[in-house]
């Protein structure tokens, strides 16, 4: 139901998860910037909230672009050799040499979509520890070691919300734009092998090729996001969806930037001329959306709003 007062537009910004697909976030937001859109609060999941906590820490679409053009990517990712799984330690380095060590520091609001593995609740961090919490985001199911953070265990936020847009209401937008670039359901499977078993290995290495096993897996991954996400954003839809389809592009594709944002770019131009987004937002105000009910946060994240 909707309200009979006006209050000024506040405009959410919703980034999903999706791996190296998440760069097209950044040609979204430099459509965004172009057009003189204004953006008031930003959630994101997994590589979605890397890049939203970029933006909302000041940081432009170009800034955003060589920050990812200049990273090594293979030089962040760190095995540990007992697990058999990435610690994440040199992530929480990356991240804590561009951003602040704490949400309040932001100069934009931003919620932070995790998961609780344990219990399989969605959490949603909006204060204190930021790098923890993005880390947390970030914990790739079967990659990353999941975080230990406030009496939790807390791993990727694309476990049970790839597109948090019911996040951004704790931060009273009133109208959203999410950009997803959760990976289609349909998509070619490749299964071919090539080059000596070296080279291939190699390969699977420097995350330039899958082996089989992961490639089965990686591809029922994205399957089973991509229905959730459906599902969850037919309960809590956004005024402006932009989806970015790339059926060709690996969750591993990081070598991919150029093509990657030019993709976002050019799907976010066509999106909002087809909204018509600038003429929406020119309007002084609106009425604020209450249809959907507030989502529960779990303790002890909601007992810290209180």
């Amino acid at each position: 139901m909707a309200t009979d007062d006006p209050k000024p537009r506040r405009v959410g910004l919703i980034l999903s998860g999706g791996g190296a697909r998440g760069f097209a976030h950044i040609g979204v937001i430099r459509v965004l910037e172009r057009l003189g859109v204004k953006v008031d609060v930003i959630a994101g999941s997994s590589m979605g909230a890397i890049i939203g906590a970029f933006y909302a820490n000041g940081y432009s679409a170009d800034d955003c672009y060589e920050i990812a053009r200049k990273t090594s990517w293979r030089d962040v990712f760190d095995l540990s050799l007992q697990a058999g799984l990435i610690k994440g330690e040199k992530l929480h380095a990356l991240l804590a040499e561009y951003l602040p060590a704490r949400f309040e520091e932001l100069k934009l609001p931003l919620a932070v979509a995790t998961t609780d593995i344990e219990t399989g609740e969605e959490v949603f961090l909006l204060e204190g520890d930021l790098i923890t919490a993005i880390r947390a985001s970030s914990c790739f199911p079967g990659a990353f070691e999941p975080v230990k953070h406030l009496g939790r265990t807390l791993a990727d936020g694309g476990i049970v919300n790839n597109l948090p847009v019911d996040a951004v209401s704790f931060l009273n937008a009133n109208f959203t734009i999410a950009s997803d670039v959760t990976s289609p359901r349909r998509a070619e499977f490749k299964d071919k092998e090539q080059g000596k078993w070296w080279e291939r290995m190699l390969a699977t290495i420097k995350l330039e090729r899958r082996n089989p096993m992961a490639q089965m897996l990686l591809r029922s991954t994205d399957i089973m996001q991509s229905i959730l996400t459906d599902i969850k954003y037919s309960l809590h839809p956004a005024d402006v969806r932009v989806r970015c389809l790339m059926p060709h592009i690996l969750v591993e594709s990081f070598w991919d930037l150029d093509e990657i944002v030019a993709l976002g770019e050019e799907t976010a131009e066509a999106t909002f001329r087809a909204a018509n987004l600038t003429a929406r937002l020119d309007r002084t105000a609106v009425k604020t959306i209450t249809s959907h009910p507030e989502p529960e946060l779990p303790s002890p994240i909601r007992a810290k709003r209180e």
